[in-house]
């Protein structure tokens, strides 16, 4: 991992990677999927694993970019919808996490109703998956850019600089 990124941002990154090339390999299996229930369970299980680390690295990126303040609790859609808005993804990828999150709760509340075809969506979209993480390390590796609330406390300090000097000259 870059040596710019924490700890946790590198286990996530490195789960995810693990996890995409086990979904890879087990769809690979496909043909046996129709006889073999263990491989579908399998693959749903990866999937899942997948959805929970993408969103845990787009909440790590949310809290540790400035995005929303550490107080602040971001339900998952909400994750993306920031990243969205901070021009960090573009609404293609924000609408294929949707989806992913979708699958995700999905497989919590309703595992019953998990299809062969939800899988083979999830499955086609681990390249656009896997190019989020890429955008994400970008993200996370970024160095110099201002956050919400640096720009905010700089706006400030140039106000008060602006009336102090108004004040000397005035005085």
């Amino acid at each position: 991992m870059s040596n710019d990124l924490t700890s946790e941002q590198g286990k996530i990154i490195s789960d995810i990677y693990q996890y995409l090339g086990d979904a890879r390999s087990i769809s690979l299996q496909q043909t046996r999927q129709d006889k073999d229930r263990r491989n579908f369970y399998a693959l749903s299980m990866v999937l899942f694993a997948l959805s929970n680390r993408l969103i845990d690295l787009g909440r790590e990126t949310v809290y540790y970019r400035g995005y929303a303040s550490p107080e602040e609790e971001i339900r998952n859609k909400a994750i993306f919808k920031r990243l969205s808005d901070y021009d960090v993804i573009d609404p293609a990828t924000r609408q294929d996490l949707i989806i992913l999150v979708n699958f995700r709760n999905q497989c919590s509340h309703h595992f019953h109703e998990v299809t062969k075809e939800d899988l083979n969506e999830i499955i086609e979209s681990l390249p656009r998956y896997e190019a989020y993480v890429t955008v994400i390390r970008n993200e996370l590796n970024r160095t110099g850019m201002i956050t919400r609330k640096q720009m905010i406390l700089a706006t400030g300090i140039i106000l008060l600089i602006c009336i102090l000097v108004v004040i000397f000259l005035l005085g």
